[in-house]
């Protein structure tokens, strides 16, 4: 490999860290609103309204590449339908009833243990090497988001059904985001995003209305309004976009290591939208986060692995069918 195409490998990695960065700082602000529409928004109708705003937001300017590739869409539909269930119908509904009776730290402490989930799995399916660092990297990550969640205390994880809701997903969104990292050459990541969400949304369907014929609609107020703009044009459209392009660069387990940061972003939006302070415990927490996460990204430059090859390989694709 010459120079620049290590150079370019490189920029390729940073702008993966990147997306993975920009998608969990999105889905924070989804753990805010789930907990903020919980007494008036059910679990599946949130989903599948979510769902409708985000594959409006995105039509625009996916249907062309969605109807060109449509040869490749239909030789591909079980893989597009699977990751719109796992990571986007049921990933979903699971986190908005986990919200109904669990707290947001509780829900953000389980779901970045699906960083852990896609470690294992890519070492059991993938082959992936942990390495010592990974393996430091989450511990220590792992130890500062229980200091954040738990204020060093051990009831604020009394098991409840929201908790076991919560754990659920995380172990679907591991599942998901290695599948992605399946996507074949033929679909852009244009074409996976909008295929994904556009099958969510017929599977949701169903469900959605026997949820309203059981237990009727929601008050369409204006902050109802505004979270299921958020919830289906950032957390859904340009958070999915942004982890899958991350997940292509840098692979699933790389990209779970950032996702460890979710408390910690959960934590500010909570004083920013909710007036939420920010506790001691949360202060301390930040360090061993922040360094978790560096040492885990930390690997020998010359150490070969199958997922980083493969990672610069999607990215590249996807950059190019974009263009």
């Amino acid at each position: 490999m010459g120079p620049g195409s290590r150079a370019a490998a490189r920029e390729g990695r940073y702008g993966g860290f990147v997306f993975a960065l920009l998608a969990t700082v999105i889905w924070s602000g989804n753990l805010i609103a789930a907990r903020g529409l919980r007494d008036s928004v059910p679990p599946t109708s949130l989903a599948f309204w979510r769902c409708v705003v985000a594959v409006a937001a995105i039509a625009p300017w996916a249907v062309r590449s969605f109807v060109a590739e449509r040869r490749h869409v239909r030789a591909h539909a079980r893989l597009l339908v699977l990751l719109g269930f796992l990571g986007i119908a049921a990933y979903t509904v699971m986190v908005y009833l986990a919200a109904h009776t669990t707290t947001a730290t509780n829900m953000s402490l389980l779901a970045v243990t699906a960083s852990v989930f896609m470690l294992l799995l890519s070492r059991i399916l993938h082959g992936d090497r942990l390495g010592r660092y990974r393996v430091a990297g989450s511990a220590i990550a792992l130890a500062g988001v229980a200091v954040l969640v738990t204020r060093g205390s051990l009831s604020e994880l009394t098991p409840r059904p929201g908790d076991l809701w919560m754990l659920g997903a995380t172990l679907i969104f591991a599942a998901y985001s290695l599948l992605v990292r399946g996507v074949p050459k033929s679909l852009s990541g244009t074409t996976v995003l909008f295929g994904t969400f556009a099958f969510a949304l017929a599977l949701l369907l169903p469900c959605y209305l026997t949820e309203l014929a059981l237990s009727g609609g929601f008050p369409v107020t204006l902050p109802v309004l505004a979270s299921l703009g958020y919830v289906g044009a950032m957390s859904s459209g340009m958070a999915y976009f942004c982890w899958n392009r991350a997940v292509g660069r840098i692979g699933p387990a790389r990209a779970g290591l950032i996702y460890y940061l979710l408390p910690l972003f959960t934590a500010l939006s909570g004083l920013w939208l909710l007036d939420e302070p920010i506790l001691a415990q949360q202060v301390a927490s930040m360090p061993l986060i922040v360094a978790g996460v560096a040492l885990g990204l930390r690997t020998p430059s010359t150490a070969p692995g199958p997922h980083r090859n493969h990672a610069s390989d999607v990215g590249a694709r996807e950059e190019g069918a974009e263009r």
